[in-house]
This record gives structure tokens, C-alpha cells and sequence, in this order.
């Protein structure tokens, strides 16, 4: 490849350095694939809590309700799945790959009792929802207060 002089000055410009270490801070900072140290995908994830369960909810696009595996066992919630790749043809060069395949897995370790027997796991356009009710034990209660 050759250079041109202003290709040459504007590549040991420190701005352009900058410039360049800049931009790419901002891209892995908004990057919205999230990946394990192992490199494994993990799935965006948000938990939410209600007075009488607790929300998990995991965006899965491309994958299905059979792709998927949840279990819950001794206060540990574990969701895992894998996206398999796509079948890449010989007639097409890709210029660019972003989607993320593979297997991944979530764990999560439940500081409280719950109603194991009545946890519900819906898949519904690329978000898996778990809904995990709270034992009795862990619903808060109200105490009243008497006067003396």
C-alpha cells in the first residue's frame, strides 16, 4: 500500500491518534454483546422484584423456547442455551460479523426462599421471562405497632 504525504502526516498526527484510541473506547464501552472472561456470550439481562416474586428477564434473539434450559435447584437459578451459528455459503464474503453464537449460560444464587414448585419460564419475541413467587417466609409483613 502506498502512502500519500498527507496519509503519512495524518497517521503520526497525535490528534488522529487520539482520535482513534477515542473512538474505539466508545464502541467496546456501548457495545451491547456482553461476553464472560472466558469470551462465552452472555445474554443482557434484567431482574425485578415485586412483593410477591421476583422477574428474570433474558433478551435471546434468534433462539426459541427449545434452545432454551432453565432450572432451579438449593436457591440457584440457572438459564442456560446455546445460538448456533448460521450456515455460511461459499457464494458470499462477509464484510462484517457482529452477531455473537455459541453457548451461554446464567447463574444466579437466590438470597431467599421461594416457591420453587410454582416457577414459570415464558419465551415470548427473543425474551425469555422467568417469574420466581416468594415462600411466604420472604413476603414482607406488616407488624403492628401497640400502644403500652
Amino acid at each position: 500500500m502506498v502512502r500519500t504525504p498527507a496519509q503519512s502526516e495524518a497517521k503520526s498526527h497525535p490528534l488522529t491518534n487520539w482520535h482513534s484510541e477515542m473512538d474505539n473506547l466508545f464502541e467496546s464501552f456501548f457495545r451491547p454483546v456482553r461476553q464472560s472472561a472466558s469470551g462465552a456470550w452472555l445474554p443482557a439481562m434484567n431482574i425485578s422484584e415485586s412483593e410477591g416474586a421476583y422477574q428474570i428477564d433474558l433478551e435471546l434473539p434468534g433462539l426459541g423456547a427449545e434452545d432454551v434450559n432453565v432450572e432451579l435447584h438449593d436457591g440457584k437459578l440457572t438459564i442456560s442455551g446455546e445460538r448456533k451459528t448460521e450456515e455460511q455459503s461459499d457464494d458470499r464474503r462477509w464484510h462484517r460479523v457482529e452477531h455473537v453464537y455459541g453457548k451461554f449460560q446464567r447463574e444466579l444464587k437466590l438470597g431467599v426462599p421461594v416457591d420453587e414448585d410454582n416457577v414459570t419460564a415464558n419465551f415470548k419475541n427473543g425474551v425469555l421471562s422467568v417469574s420466581i413467587p416468594k415462600s411466604e417466609q420472604a413476603k414482607p409483613r406488616k407488624i403492628e405497632v401497640k400502644n403500652s
